[in-house]
């Protein structure tokens, strides 16, 4: 994860989170994602970092449901790609 800076490439708002989990496909469904979204999430806590972006290629069937499962909500797309975002509470 890294933290969005002001007119950064990916239009996120400055202050954010941003991050993108790959995986190999042979590793899916066997709890890999999910342990590293929860890494991720205590960064993001201890950082006090708001809303977390995740852009994943509209394409992307099994990416966009990773990222739903994992409670981001989508927030705006562009160019073939679905932004969702995750609000650490």
């Amino acid at each position: 994860m890294k933290r969005a800076v002001a007119a950064n490439p990916y239009g996120v708002q400055a202050g954010w989170g941003i991050i993108g989990t790959h995986i190999r496909p042979s590793a899916a469904r066997c709890g890999v994602g999910r342990a590293l979204f929860q890494a991720t999430l205590k960064v993001a806590k201890e950082q006090g970092i708001p809303p977390i972006d995740a852009t994943i290629a509209a394409t992307n069937v099994q990416g966009l449901a990773y990222y739903t499962a994992m409670s981001f909500a989508d927030y705006r797309s562009h160019e073939g790609a679905v932004c969702k975002a995750y609000t650490v509470g």
